[in-house]
């Protein structure tokens, strides 16, 4: 007896919605973070803030995840997940260097 046809209802799409929402937040911190930098006097961090909020949008525009899991359990936006992962890793350490810059 075959088990039946796994039936994903909408956690496919809000999968890829909650990912969304996590690249909107790494976007709009980095752009937040520029912001700041550039008006406490940290051009290169502002400069570097920038390019994490290009560098997370624009593979996020090329390429949306897709959310879920096919039949087979895998999951397909794998590369992405790590890709914003990574980069709400970075903003964490620009904001950390940021602070330093600025007490120091």
């Amino acid at each position: 007896m075959t088990s039946p046809a796994r039936d994903p209802g909408l956690q496919p799409e809000r999968t890829a919605l909650a990912w969304q929402r996590t690249v909107l937040g790494v976007v709009l911190g980095s752009l937040l973070l520029a912001a700041v930098n550039l008006r406490v006097g940290q051009p290169v961090l502002s400069v570097l803030a920038g390019l994490l909020a290009v560098a997370t949008l624009v593979p996020a525009v090329l390429r949306p995840p897709s959310g879920g899991l096919p039949r087979d359990g895998v999951l397909r936006s794998w590369d992405f997940l790590v890709r914003v992962a990574s980069l709400v890793g970075v903003l964490g350490l620009l904001g950390a260097a940021s602070a330093v810059v600025s007490l120091v």
